[in-house]
């Protein structure tokens, strides 16, 4: 009887695997019919001088993953084995990787069809299409906050994370350049480098516009023999004690014979990435948490010498009985339950201070050696725009030490980790909180800078994998982040070679881009409309900020949900079509107050002295807060403040979040000639929009549908006259009453 079930089992596995390869030369033979019918349509549309670069860019992406599948249908096991490890998929692993293939399939049939309807519609003379830019990688460079082309044109740039740099992936997916630098490649402490590296660098060309990424891992074996204490302290992604001098000698044998090498090379225009994803988390239980080194501790007590002046004034203020600064013990990592108290806050903000050391002497060294180089910084920026503050990052320092404003943002609609069901999924159908917030800060402090993401993860993350996300939200995505401010992206990743095949780095492979042809088919089609239409979403992206919220890491560290109210006050002010912004005690000190009207202060109660003179000095000179109760009460010790006085600006109290809302966009001082109506079923605005005035005086309009429901849109002029609508990206009339579905893009053009 076993040997029958176990027969029979068999036969039906293999009648299943047959059934399934039948079924997938059925998709085959259809896929191929759908792009025969393509490419004829293609060729009647060029005829009648149509231009056809996204339908020729989805054949591609069609070839590509008709390559793709064909090497998943023969590797079921391989990727059952890396399905298995996902949560989502654990319990339906095998399925879903016997499944994968004809998924592809059906997926490129899909958008095939798509592409098709589309040019139909074009050739009928429904739709009007754009012509597309096309992007010259070898003269393509920064200029202020933009990259531009040698005609002039702004563009946006998009790749993919490892993937391989041939005509057949760069053509319609990315070529940005770079190269590869770390500090193994020291041979010794004389500073020799290893000939091979130096060869590359002397024979590379100036090739395409690209980043240099400096890695801080695998330190060469001698250095650690010699200086085995500089190793203390290191965190994933870096291997060094950050505050040990050999450290940053180390560095300086590397960077004084690469970057004179490098110097003008457009494959460094993007800038030197000083670091991958910097984290020095201190706080018992925190994500890669650790120890200092005696340098650390050290550079503390020198740290608090500075800043409180005599040991008598320290122990005041801690609570202590120490007889001399060289006597302070703290241990690290620290008991989260000091949170609130001195000690606290002056470890956490020394964490951060040593950090912007560290940054602040690789610049300098990369300068030493060449003036004009750009840097940045992979920050993750969840780390600025989430409550904890043990991580050492103090992203306005960071922001200010580069010329590129470098992160790796991400958005998600899932967490695969994550069982209490978050705050936004009650009304958004996403989580735009790190994207948004740390995009508008940044430029903020930085406004001047162009954004390169060069580890984007809106398609995937080790927590968040989708591999049936759909395509709207890819646009929703990359549309929302260009809007603002984002120039350069490279999306994670890319770990397949040409024949669809796996690089040896499978980790966070499984449900992601390369096994979803109509995503990136979608993200490449979002990145050719955006590119048609560079001029006015680089002017929506430089929008002046008049209303700024008031941001203070003093807060930040001491309470353990600051920046869950940073997130309300944002959101409250985020849907009304104004541009939102924020300060800082530096940049209220720094910055032309004429960049804003009106600033917020909500739930914000510890502050530094400095910073509260900073708010202070701003009424005297004509500015305008609105402020709650709740906000500078206390220095970061928890002793009482002099209470903000108006001088001779506003000083508007009020703990209502609608009146603070309607009050704010009242000091707008900049004409507002749209109105923008929504309602939908959730009752809270989620459609964020922004417009700026092209040279013909007409608007150009961006909105975005991030809620979970279906907006009702009534679009008018603030002057009361008729309204003209045209659809840009289709180039037909538009409604001046519409509906915009849950992730929706539209571009418009709105004139009298």
């Amino acid at each position: 009887m076993k040997q029958f079930f176990r027969r029979t089992g068999t036969i039906l596995f293999f009648f299943v695997l047959l059934n399934s390869t039948l079924f997938g030369q059925d998709l085959n033979n259809e896929l191929e019919r759908e792009v025969k019918q393509l490419e004829t349509i293609i060729k009647k549309a060029k005829k009648k001088g149509i231009d056809v670069t996204k339908e020729e860019s989805t054949l591609r992406t069609a070839d590509i993953f008709k390559t793709f599948a064909n090497w998943d249908e023969k590797n079921i096991d391989y990727n059952y084995e890396l399905f298995k490890t996902l949560n989502t998929y654990k319990t339906t692993a095998r399925e879903v990787a016997e499944d994968l293939p004809n998924f592809e399939r059906r997926e490129v049939i899909s958008m095939l069809k798509e592409g098709k309807e589309n040019l139909e519609l074009a050739i009928a003379g429904k739709i009007h299409k754009q012509k597309i830019t096309t992007i010259d990688w070898n003269n393509t460079h920064i200029k202020g906050s933009d990259i531009i082309q040698d005609d002039g044109r702004p563009v946006f740039l998009l790749d993919y994370t490892w993937k391989p740099k041939v005509p057949y992936l760069t053509k319609y997916h990315g070529n940005l350049d770079g190269f590869f630098m770390t500090t193994s490649n020291v041979l010794d402490e004389n500073g020799t480098i290893k000939p091979k590296l130096i060869n590359e660098l002397q024979t590379k060309p100036t090739g395409r516009i690209g980043t240099a990424f400096l890695n801080h891992l695998n330190p060469p074996k001698w250095f650690k023999q010699k200086y085995p204490e500089a190793l203390e302290g290191k965190r994933r992604y870096f291997d060094y004690d950050i505050d040990n001098p050999n450290t940053i000698e180390l560095q300086e044998l590397l960077l004084s014979k690469t970057v004179p090498l490098m110097k003008g090379k457009n494959y460094a225009e993007l800038g030197y990435m000083l670091t991958n994803e910097p984290h020095w988390h201190t706080k018992e239980g925190s994500w890669d948490t650790g120890g200092v080194s005696e340098f650390t501790f050290k550079k503390f007590r020198n740290y608090l010498k500075e800043k409180h002046k005599d040991i008598a004034t320290l122990n005041t203020i801690w609570g202590s009985d120490y007889s001399s600064f060289d006597a302070i013990q703290v241990t690290i990592p620290m008991n989260g339950n000091l949170q609130g108290t001195p000690i606290w806050y002056d470890w956490m903000r020394f964490n951060q201070v040593r950090g912007n050391e560290w940054f602040q002497s690789l610049s300098d060294i990369i300068h030493k050696y060449d003036e004009e180089a750009n840097t940045h910084i992979k920050v993750m920026t969840h780390l600025f725009t989430e409550n904890p503050r043990d991580m050492g990052i103090d992203l306005e320092s960071m922001t200010e030490i580069t010329s590129v404003i470098g992160n790796d943002a991400g958005a998600v609609y899932s967490d695969m980790w994550r069982k209490k069901v978050p705050e936004w999924k009650s009304k958004y159908s996403f989580d735009w909180r790190q994207l948004c917030i740390s995009y508008d800060f940044m430029k903020s402090v930085s406004p001047d800078k162009i954004i390169f993401n060069s580890e984007n993860h809106f398609i995937s993350t080790i927590r968040f994998r989708d591999l049936y996300m759909k395509p709207d939200y890819a646009r929703a995505t990359f549309w929302l982040a260009t809007t603002l401010g984002l120039n350069a992206c490279q999306t994670w990743f890319f770990p397949r070679n040409v024949d669809g095949s796996l690089r040896k780095q499978t980790k966070g492979y499984a449900a992601s881009v390369t096994q979803m042809p109509r995503i990136m088919n979608e993200i490449t089609l979002t990145y050719l409309d955006m590119n048609a239409n560079a001029r006015g979403l680089s002017a929506i992206q430089k929008l002046r900020k008049p209303v700024r919220i008031f941001h203070s890491e003093t807060s930040a560290i001491n309470i353990d949900n600051h920046m869950d109210e940073v997130y309300h006050t944002y959101e409250n002010l985020m849907f009304e079509g104004v541009a939102i912004g924020f300060v800082t005690e530096k940049i209220l000190s720094k910055q032309n107050t004429s960049l804003w009207d009106v600033v917020v202060i909500q739930n914000t109660p510890f502050v530094t002295v400095s910073e509260r003179n900073a708010l202070q000095q701003y009424l005297v000179e004509g500015g305008k807060i609105i402020i709650d109760a709740k906000s500078i009460l206390k220095d970061e010790y928890g002793r009482d403040l002099q209470p903000l006085e108006p001088a001779n600006g506003e000083l508007i109290l009020s703990d209502n979040t609608t009146e603070i809302r309607t009050i704010a966009l009242s000091k707008v001082t900049d004409k507002q000639p749209l109105i923008l109506e929504e309602n939908n079923e959730n009752n809270h605005k989620a459609c964020m929009w922004r417009y700026t005035q092209d040279e013909n005086g007409n608007q150009l309009l961006s909105i975005v549908n991030l809620g979970n429901k279906e907006a009702n849109l009534s679009l008018k002029l603030n002057n009361g006259n008729p309204v003209k609508i045209k659809n840009i990206i289709e180039g037909t009339d538009h409604p001046k009453d519409f509906k915009m579905k849950p992730l929706e893009v539209l571009y418009l053009e709105v004139s009298e």
